[in-house]
């Protein structure tokens, strides 16, 4: 019985760590405007761009060439009841150009909303 409940934590804390391996590895910069999306009407895809220029779209990694198509494919899935909405996470030290690759793949498949992912910025923090 020991063994077993051993077992089930080891598979259950193994589990949430590469549940969320995909986001840790992007640290986003500070916005002072930046918000939750909470709508349940939009269908949200997360493409995180590492600092090395990596896309990852659900902790896969994919080339341009991939994540165009599956954008694209991501667009006509959605339904007119549904909106799709592209989230670029970008790390601090990515390059623009990999990010702004991004949200001209999602104006080429047809996606008019886009946004880029950054942390709220506290009020005591300098700006800089």
């Amino acid at each position: 019985m020991i063994d077993m409940a051993f077992l089930l934590i080891t598979f259950f804390i193994m589990s949430i760590r590469f549940g969320q391996a995909g986001e840790e590895t992007i640290e986003l910069p500070n916005a002072d405007q930046a918000r939750e999306v909470t709508d349940e009407r939009v269908e949200l895809v997360t493409v995180n761009v590492s600092g090395e220029g990596v896309y990852l779209v659900s902790g896969v990694q994919r080339s341009r060439a991939e994540l165009y198509r599956y954008i694209e494919a991501r667009k006509t899935e959605a339904s007119e009841h549904r909106k799709l909405e592209i989230v670029v996470r970008g790390d601090r030290s990515s390059r623009f150009e990999n990010v702004q690759a991004v949200m001209r793949m999602a104006a080429d498949a047809g996606v008019t909303d886009v946004s880029l992912a950054a942390l709220q910025a506290a009020d005591n923090v300098e700006q800089r």
